[in-house]
């Protein structure tokens, strides 16, 4: 099954609120300017201030650092707010048109899949597609912001250094996609151990008078034992994998970092940049790398999530076996009989009628 077409189709569910995701927009950009703007003023900070010694900008800069931190905080808080309020509330519509789904297939429909691997889908699944928006709309938004505004500040205030210091940025996307490709598998395969100790657990749970008339307590806590030990691993796996995303994005941002701080220092020993703008570029390389880390983890948390949106899918484009024909007859009040004429039952698999 191809992903993005149905991540098009999460994104559908978000033309009821382009309002709310204008405004968040909007407060998403502020908040990337103002990160801009507080890595550009450290240039005036240190030439007009520590080398010219300059009484009027020693009391305008940190007014305006101050500034630019409170518009930041302000913004930061809307447009979370904004974009997580939408993302629950897409949520919430997906998981009612699931249940709305299953209740209107037919009987075969659930002797294929368990009711606890359903419920699964519903709860487990839906709940990891919150996370993947809620994370997404809220921080992939916003670090892309961050990271042009940075950008553009570096490319200002030297564009050589801003080359050196972003030529990692290639080898970052690559072990980006390999991690991301392995997260994807060992999540898929999380997601159907989940559901397959709800089944455990429904079955025992349900037939606990069952399993205790018979003594079989020992033997379905080897059985319960045997899905929890694999999805452990699982899970263990999955946080080795994702959390080694992190220290390699910081060796590879420490190798751009070596590299701008060599030519600066250079340049600053030679007289061909002053202090303030070598200082204010280092300053948006820094800030700069805080969001490329995001990013990173935000791709492997919609890896991490591509299984449930599968899984989820998977149900909703399951066509019901019945459905009521177009101008059909609406039942009137029951009198006295019901009377069948050409019914007939098979077997899903059957080749012949039963019934």
């Amino acid at each position: 099954m191809k992903i993005w077409p149905l991540y098009l189709r999460l994104l559908a569910y978000l033309r009821p609120y382009w309002h709310w995701l204008g405004v968040g927009t909007v407060l998403a950009l502020v908040v990337a300017a103002m990160d801009g703007a507080i890595a550009w003023l450290v240039k005036p900070a240190m030439d007009d201030i520590f080398l010219k010694r300059d009484l009027l900008m020693l009391r305008l800069i940190p007014l305006a650092l101050l500034a630019a931190y409170l518009v930041k905080a302000a913004s930061r808080y809307g447009q979370s707010y904004l974009m997580a309020a939408v993302g629950e509330r897409v949520i919430a519509k997906i998981r009612r048109s699931l249940y709305a789904h299953i209740q209107g297939m037919p009987l075969s429909f659930f002797s294929d899949l368990h009711s606890a691997e359903l419920m699964s889908r519903i709860t487990n699944d839906v709940n990891r597609l919150a996370r993947l928006s809620s994370t997404v709309m809220v921080m992939a938004i916003r670090q892309v912001f961050t990271i042009v505004a940075l950008l553009g500040v570096m490319i200002l205030r030297e564009w050589v250094l801003a080359l050196i210091a972003v030529a990692v940025f290639p080898f970052v996307g690559v072990a980006v996609r390999a991690i991301g490709r392995k997260l994807y598998k060992i999540n898929k395969r999380s997601q159907e151990k989940i559901a397959e100790l709800n089944v455990v657990l429904q079955e025992v749970f349900a037939g606990t008078k069952i399993v205790k008339a018979f003594g079989r307590e020992a033997h379905e806590q080897e059985r319960f034992d045997r899905v929890n030990e694999r999805l452990l691993n699982l899970s263990l796996k999955d946080h080795r994998t994702d959390e080694i995303t992190e220290p390699l994005m910081e060796v590879l941002g420490a190798l751009g970092i070596m590299g701008a701080l060599w030519y600066g220092g250079y340049q600053v020993i030679q007289g061909q940049m002053t202090p303030g703008t070598f200082f204010s570029f280092t300053v948006a390389v820094i800030m700069l790398y805080g969001p490329v880390r995001k990013l990173s983890r935000i791709a492997n948390s919609v890896q991490q999530s591509t299984a449930s949106v599968e899984r989820v899918f998977d149900v909703l484009d399951t066509p019901p076996a019945i459905v009521d024909r177009p101008g059909a007859i609406r039942l009137g009040e029951f009198r006295d009989r019901l009377e069948f004429d050409r019914v007939s039952f098979r077997y899903p698999d059957g080749e012949e009628d039963v019934l």
